[in-house]
């Protein structure tokens, strides 16, 4: 049995090792400036990416982005809708192996390692809870006022006959998902940070038998009893294999650009599904499976990508907004919701490219007031900030620092990220 394990461990490692040989091409490290910057520069994109994600589905039509295309109501409106959906299907999954590999790449003794954990204390669950009050508060006002408002379709908790434990999960997220959806991820890769004991031991002893286990479970969707999904365990994981393996992070220009054109077919070709796949009854499994397996693809697609835009002027200015990442990812949802129904009954037709104006500009309102409200208050109440943006202090010099590190290796770069869906009366949706 130890032989069949040595085996296969040795079998995943020569390929593991030929696949990076090929990405990154030259064995040339990266620069600790380019990899901060494209690693600030791949937090806000992906965060905005996210945003236009949590746009869910147009007032005007039933069609769920998370299935594809609607064939016979606004095809186009639809079809980029999930497009955008399925592209930044990557965001998650890369944000988290980005924090695994920060996580595990100054690894040190039990007492560091706990150090770590408390520190993900204030910069994950307390922002999670902090936000989740200010929702719930926010929400419950609304209701109080106008109980039938269209934003409570959006949300996953249903005033009118949620429990007292109902209330504890929409600020907590012990056993369900709260309010403020997209902190799913936050608390998932909270709980990742507690089991990261565990994670280390196969790191050390068995780190492909514990990329094949958490691999497989993410992608039948198994939950391992204590997840809300396991793509952010296994990404952190994967993040940490890579760092604790000394595997570059460099991809090549050539190898960007066949896995960006291969991740580009592949969710132009996920988004039209549905004019060649039966959805009518319910979504295949080997679709979903085959969705959440294009991940991998997307994730090696996008970090190229920013390594390469990191070096440019465009990318450089963006990276700057590298710090607002967890602001804006905190703040968007439900305020995104909101300003959908507010916008919505300015549209003056439901034609395709009405719709695509009322997403777009629902999705740019929120992104302006989100950076705009974390920048003023980091300004003007940054200790208030510095609390509800889990201890990111926000960059001022023109070019963004590497993570720094103390010396229980509590790195201060990107620690978190993600989605929104949920069960609610109109359910967000996951794959």
């Amino acid at each position: 049995m130890i032989a069949s394990v040595d085996h296969a461990s040795g079998f995943f490692g020569s390929t593991l090792r030929r696949l990076d040989a090929w990405l990154r091409g030259t064995p040339k490290p990266l620069a600790k400036e380019h990899l901060s910057r494209t690693i600030s520069l791949a937090r806000i994109v992906l965060i905005v990416g996210l945003v236009f994600l949590h746009y869910q589905t147009y007032p005007n039509s039933d069609a769920s982005p998370f299935d594809g295309l609607d064939p016979a109501n606004h095809p186009v409106a639809t079809f980029i809708n999930s497009f955008v959906l399925f592209f930044f299907f990557s965001a998650v999954p890369l944000l988290s192996m980005l924090s695994g590999w920060l996580f595990f790449s100054t690894m040190g003794g039990r007492d560091v390692l706990l150090a770590k954990i408390r520190h993900r204390v204030r910069t994950l669950y307390v922002p999670l809870v902090g936000w989740n009050l200010i929702f719930l508060a926010a929400l419950a006002l609304l209701y109080l006022s106008v109980p039938d408002h269209p934003l409570f379709a959006e949300i996953n908790l249903r005033f009118q006959d949620a429990s007292p434990w109902d209330f504890v999960n929409a600020v907590f997220a012990l056993t369900h998902h709260p309010v403020g959806y997209q902190f799913w991820f936050v608390r998932d890769l909270f709980v990742t940070v507690l089991v990261s004991p565990l994670l280390a031991l196969l790191l050390q002893r068995l780190p492909y038998v514990g990329l094949f286990v958490l691999g497989a479970a993410w992608l039948v969707g198994h939950d391992l009893w204590i997840f809300f999904r396991t793509d952010v365990a296994f990404f952190f994981y994967l993040g940490g294999l890579i760092a604790m393996r000394r595997i570059g992070l460099r991809i090549a220009p050539g190898p960007t650009i066949v896995l960006m054109l291969l991740y580009l077919f592949l969710v132009g070709l996920r988004a039209w599904a549905p004019a060649f796949v039966d959805m009518v009854d319910q979504r295949p499994e080997w679709l979903t499976g085959a969705t959440r397996a294009m991940r991998l693809v997307g994730v090696a697609a996008c970090w190229g990508t920013f390594l390469w835009l990191a070096q440019t002027r465009p990318g450089e200015r963006m990276a700057r907004f590298g710090g607002l990442a967890f602001f804006l990812f905190a703040m968007h949802f439900p305020m995104l919701a909101a300003i959908k129904w507010m916008l919505w009954p300015w549209v003056p037709a439901h034609t395709d490219a009405w719709m695509l104006i009322h997403y777009i500009g629902s999705v740019a309102i929120t992104i302006a007031l989100g950076l705009t409200a974390g920048q003023l208050m980091s300004r003007y109440l940054p200790r208030g900030f510095a609390l509800m943006n889990g201890g990111r202090v926000l960059e001022r010099s023109a070019a963004p620092r590497a993570p720094a590190t103390d010396d229980a290796g509590k790195d201060r770069g990107l620690e978190m990220a993600p989605p929104a869906g949920g069960e609610a009366a109109k359910p967000m949706q996951q794959v």
